[in-house]
């Protein structure tokens, strides 16, 4: 099935990449990835890299997406990378290709591609397509090398999550082979600005911790614009609550808009040391990975409702222990 993907590619002389809203590392990482190796190896291609939100804190990383129109879509091969479902792909288009191929590492919940790879137990999008390249023997140029290797980074927290397989690693030497900055990668995706460094020590210092075992905090618009973050920037820093050896799952709520009555919506990103929370998260507009979800569009009554939800999975983990 992997090798259908180098089929297709081969086929097509126009090919079109999505991505998910919100774009992360492993969405613009596997998308240029991808698009930097269809240009080096067949340069008489047309491929365009398309969404519409682009990432204020990846932009010195990551081109800016393309531009093409409608009739170009309709007779391209899209590929979707790193979606789970199709409500989420940044540009509903993709809808009107010819062939759609999907590429991703979520929990299968949607299918939407007239092809899929899927495959829930890699740590990143770029780890299935890294992968692949290797497999087929090809030589991957620096430029192509650097954006999948950010993206694997960026989604296995640089190889500490529990998905990691002995494969990651060897993907991730390929990869490095290929011309890998190391440095500059870890730099690009794990540095912080000071104004990032102040809002990261403000939720270290003002979140809720909950019989030692479960944290969450939930950040106001007002909260991450007072230290000039935009919510996109805001709603990244789930990870400040993890590496505590107590904290058995932590979840941050970051406000992104009010609806008509004024009452303020949050996305929330949700996490987990090795308790199985994506059934949980599916209930309240969201999914992911077993270990790593987001949810969106919650009240302050969703956000409670969910919270004791975690907490009763945390505790039941407790007792089975």
């Amino acid at each position: 099935m992997k090798n259908t993907m180098f089929e297709l590619i081969e086929k097509y002389d126009v090919i079109t990449i999505f991505r998910h809203v919100s774009p992360d590392s492993d969405a613009l990482g596997s998308q240029f990835g991808l698009k930097q190796w269809i240009m080096d190896t067949y340069p008489n291609k047309q491929v365009f890299a398309l969404g519409y939100e682009n990432s204020k804190s990846k932009e010195n990383v990551y081109p800016c997406s393309d531009q093409t129109d409608d009739e170009t879509i309709k007779k391209s091969l899209a590929i979707v990378l790193d979606t789970a479902n199709a409500k989420r792909v940044d540009d509903s288009r993709f809808q009107s290709a010819t062939h759609i191929l999907k590429v991703d590492h979520h929990i299968l919940v949607d299918s939407f591609a007239d092809t899929e790879i899927v495959d829930d137990l890699a740590g990143a999008t770029c780890e299935i397509l890294s992968g692949m390249f290797m497999e087929n023997g090809y030589k991957l140029s620096a430029a192509c090398a650097q954006y999948l290797y950010g993206g694997l980074i960026a989604d296995t927290l640089r190889f500490s999550i529990p998905t990691i397989k002995p494969h990651t690693l060897t993907i991730a030497s390929y990869l490095v082979g290929c011309g890998v900055d190391v440095a500059k990668a870890n730099a690009d995706n794990f540095s912080t600005s000071l104004k990032q460094y102040r809002f990261e020590n403000f939720i270290r210092s003002n979140c809720t911790v909950i019989e030692d075992t479960f944290a969450y905090m939930i950040v106001r618009r007002e909260d991450y614009e007072r230290f000039g973050l935009t919510f996109e920037e805001a709603k990244e820093k789930v990870f400040v609550m993890g590496g505590v050896h107590e904290f058995l799952a932590w979840a941050l709520f970051t406000e992104k808009e009010k609806d008509e009555f004024g009452q303020p919506r949050f996305n929330g990103s949700l996490r987990s040391q090795h308790t199985q929370i994506t059934d949980i998260a599916m209930k309240y507009h969201g999914g992911g990975h077993r270990y790593a979800c987001g949810v969106k569009d919650l009240t302050l009554e969703d956000i409670d409702s969910l919270v004791t939800s975690l907490l009763n999975r945390v505790k039941e983990e407790t007792e089975v222990k």
